[in-house]
């Protein structure tokens, strides 16, 4: 495809941005001085942008992407893992899973664009859609263990079934990040292209996907989705009981310099 079909595209001052062009619900967050950092204005947007592309019948595609020079990098410093004004994080943790919630129940193919400096929270978002294209700048990692925390809202259960038990676990141990070609080699993307290239690459394969039957196409994603993730909402409790005991614990206080 010649040119990039994003180019000159307009950009104001809200978190996300949602256009429909062609089938296709192109999800864009905008936070790019921050490296599209999500806080709590760009969450509560991000979840209304899944829903609506769900609801919408012209969409029959979804592509979620970043602007500037990354797809996203975690969750905002401001206020980061604090919990509420009764001392619980709960809330903290229901917010975040919620959303995924929303970007599980989409019976849309979901392809995500990375770049950039793709971290934590963008990581986790990154892992919840059900395709990803990489650029060749990628940083992909998963750093929760070092705050005395786990990654959470799903990304247990979708990144092992992607790479597998073994590399899963070093990536969510280690916070070691890997790029570009490992990510493809390793099953974490499908594919690799120069970062000048991406978005152009990018909307071709989502037009792809949206010129699809979509009665077809959803059901046939549920179905593959059944037997790759088995049930989602087990693991996102789990992951929410493990989330509260480490925040409850002495090690995290420590780590986070409070203990």
């Amino acid at each position: 495809m010649a040119g990039n079909p994003l180019a000159g595209q307009a950009v104001d001052e809200r978190p996300v941005l949602i256009e429909v062009r062609d089938g296709v619900a192109i999800i864009s967050m905008n936070r790019p001085k921050r490296h599209n950092a999500e806080n709590d204005a760009a969450r509560a947007e991000l979840g209304e942008a899944f829903r609506r592309a769900k609801a919408d019948p012209a969409v029959r595609a979804i592509l979620l992407r970043g602007e500037g020079p990354s797809f996203c990098s975690g969750r905002d410093k401001s206020g980061f893992l604090s919990p509420d004004a009764q001392g619980s994080y709960v809330s903290l943790i229901k917010t975040a899973q919620d959303v995924r919630r929303d970007q599980f129940g989409i019976d849309k193919p979901v392809l995500c664009a990375m770049h950039g400096y793709v971290i934590g929270a963008g990581a986790e978002l990154a892992l919840g859609c059900d395709m990803r294209i990489t650029a060749d700048d990628l940083k992909f990692s998963l750093p929760e263990v070092g705050f005395g925390i786990v990654a959470d809202t799903g990304s247990s259960t979708r990144l092992t079934a992607l790479v597998g038990p073994a590399r899963a676990k070093w990536m969510l141990i280690s916070g070691a990040p890997i790029g570009g070609q490992e990510a493809v080699a390793w099953g974490l993307a499908e594919w690799c292209v120069p970062r000048a290239e991406l978005d152009a690459r990018a909307v071709e394969l989502a037009r792809q996907l949206a010129s699809q039957p979509p009665i077809a196409a959803a059901r046939q994603k549920q179905l593959v989705d059944q037997f790759a993730f088995g049930n989602q909402d087990d693991g996102l409790n789990r992951e929410m009981l493990v989330q509260l005991e480490l925040f409850d614990g002495d090690e995290f206080r420590k780590v986070q310099g409070r203990g």
